[in-house]
């Protein structure tokens, strides 16, 4: 390893024990570290301060400009750090403490931001809730947490939120309305109006966010925070049927760490200030570090949408000039499908980044095709803070591959934990500074996840080219086991997105009992090619391009696919629909 790469490492604080064990690994093997000279900015010293610290400068150093905005409302740096400040202030009344945790159960939107930094402000711990999640499931985070307050979007409170805090019984609630930060000339658009036309809830006892603020004083107290220990976010992953959701804590240099390299490595724009467009949702981590926590970073200007609508997306990114657009592929699908999609709509935008799933590179094809831009591609997880892996563009890029790792290491292993060569398909384990501290009230999945010796073992398939990049290969539990051989649905899916009649699809293994798993792909047509495409087409499409056991066996379309709240493709769901129906 050069002496200049050790002394950047260094002077981020890197454990010199991590540094001896990098130059044991050979150019041979399945092992990158990240160079700074791929890094379209110099990274900076990474400063010991809280995250809400970190948005306190931006806000000191640029109070008039625009922060936040909302439903057509802005809202300026000073404004943003008082409303904050207020909130927090309310919190220490109601008995919040460093390291209590405060749930927040809210759509992209200021109030969520508000939440955030004001709960961060004094060492709390803010705790998102996923606005789709029933009571059942609100009454398991709220218990495991053991949230002290929530804030909650008072539409809500009926419709989930309240039976889940009679179970568990949360004695404080605070409530917020979608009108209560909007241009009085705002029209919405379709898919928000169920939240836009619900009258205001009124609950016994409960708080009303912005009366209450606008009562009290900003807080004026010391509260002392150590970044990297203590816990400033408190995110909860997807469960599945075989388990509950884990509560990943995420430190305060966590944040801080990711917000500065995330900004440093990515975005190159001159005297432009970053417009972002935030559709990915706040219980999410891409919701925040893709790129809410680092636009306010470097005092950008954050347009947060509650609901993704393709014509309202593209309304905003004309209106006020979004120059970085974070989203999953389907995001991108959309627009492209859009009938409001123009080129001039378009013509901001200065970075387009996909994110929460891997890119089709026939979805980057068309994009840059139809748009004149790449469309770069990604990988990471609630543990790493999201971006784990980046094509950073203009300097370390390639449009199949998923990129580099973000300012730390990444190796694939076999089973035994062996590194393997360039090349070959293995785990993905990935090290450094941001990786999270580990899962609440879990310390045997803590142990076997967050490794002594600082590798995270993902359950990810991935593999490392001659080039340094980073390949995703599929979960672990999605691989296909087909006579015998291992098959990766993403592969099938790939090929599945160049015939010109797909909009989306879906690869899963379904049980067969002479191959023991075979191959189904669930389509999604686009509007010209609806009732013209057949299964056989597809399957005839398949076999001039993969070998026979990787080609479909049952195609079956549809009109939409089951997503994820942030837009993920869900093979688990058209599995399970499938196994119900057998």
């Amino acid at each position: 390893m050069e002496e200049r790469v050790k002394d950047f490492y260094r002077r981020l604080g890197y454990p010199e024990a991590w540094l001896t064990e990098a130059e044991t690994y050979r150019p041979e093997d399945s092992y990158v570290i990240f160079d700074p000279d791929w890094s379209l900015n110099p990274i900076p010293d990474i400063p010991e301060v809280s995250i809400y610290e970190l948005f306190r400068r931006a806000a000191e150093s640029h109070p008039d400009d625009t922060a936040v905005i909302f439903f057509d409302k802005p809202c300026t740096y000073r404004e943003l750090d008082d409303l904050a400040n207020r909130y927090a202030a309310l919190l220490l009344e109601l008995g919040v403490r460093k390291g209590d945790v405060v749930a927040a159960m809210l759509p992209n939107c200021i109030q969520h931001v508000i939440a955030f930094y004001g709960a961060t402000r004094i060492g709390a711990i803010h705790n998102p809730i996923n606005v789709m999640y029933k009571s059942e499931e609100i009454a398991y985070q709220l218990r495991d947490s053991g949230a002290k307050v929530a804030l909650v979007l008072d539409i809500l409170y009926n419709l989930s939120f309240g039976a889940a805090r009679e179970e568990v019984g949360l004695e404080k609630v605070i409530l917020t309305n979608v009108h209560d930060w909007a241009s009085e000339e705002y029209q919405p658009y379709a898919a928000l109006e169920m939240l836009w036309n619900a009258p205001k809830v009124e609950v016994e006892g409960a708080i009303d966010l912005f009366p209450a603020l606008a009562e009290r004083k900003p807080a004026d107290v010391d509260v002392e925070i150590n970044p990297r220990e203590d816990v400033a976010l408190l995110l909860y992953t997807a469960g599945t049927s075989a388990a509950q959701p884990k509560g990943v804590l995420e430190t305060h240099y966590n944040l801080v760490f990711n917000s500065i390299t995330h900004q440093r490595l990515l975005l190159r724009l001159g005297e432009e200030r970053e417009v972002n467009l935030s559709i990915m949702p706040m219980f999410h981590t891409s919701g925040y570090l893709l790129h809410t926590l680092p636009c306010f970073y470097a005092a950008g200007t954050w347009i947060p949408m509650p609901l993704f609508d393709a014509q309202e997306a593209l309304r905003l990114i004309e209106k006020y000039g979004v120059n970085v657009l974070f989203g999953p592929p389907t995001l991108f699908v959309a627009l492209m499908g859009s009938p409001a999609l123009k080129k001039e709509s378009l013509d901001s935008l200065r970075y387009a980044i996909a994110c929460g799933a891997p890119v089709p590179p026939a979805v980057q094809q068309q994009w840059e095709g139809l748009v004149g831009m790449q469309l770069l591609n990604g990988w990471g997880m609630t543990e790493t803070n999201s971006g784990g892996c980046i094509s950073i563009p203009g300097k370390k890029g390639k449009l199949e591959a998923l990129g580099v790792p973000v300012c730390a290491e990444v190796k694939i292993t076999d089973d035994e934990g062996k590194v393997l060569p360039r090349g070959q398909v293995g785990e993905i384990c990935f090290r450094g500074l941001q990786v999270a501290k580990g899962y609440l009230n879990k310390p045997e999945e803590t142990a076997r996840a967050f490794g002594a010796d600082g590798w995270l073992h993902t359950g990810d398939l991935g593999y490392i080219d001659d080039e340094d990049f980073l390949y995703f290969v599929d979960r672990k539990k999605d691989l296909i086991i087909a006579s015998g051989y291992n098959l990766a649905p993403v592969e099938v899916e790939n090929v599945i997105y160049q015939h010109p009649g797909v909009a989306e699809a879906i690869v899963v293994g379904v049980p067969d009992e002479y191959r023991g798993e075979t191959v189904m792909a669930v389509i999604v047509l686009k509007e010209d090619y609806k009732g013209k495409v057949t299964e056989e087409e597809i399957r005839e499409f398949c076999r001039e391009r993969l070998a026979s056991f990787k080609v479909p066996k049952i195609v079956e379309f549809r009109d939409a696919l089951p997503k994820s709240a942030v837009g993920k493709l869900l093979r688990r769901v058209i599995r399970d629909e499938y196994l119900q129906k057998r």
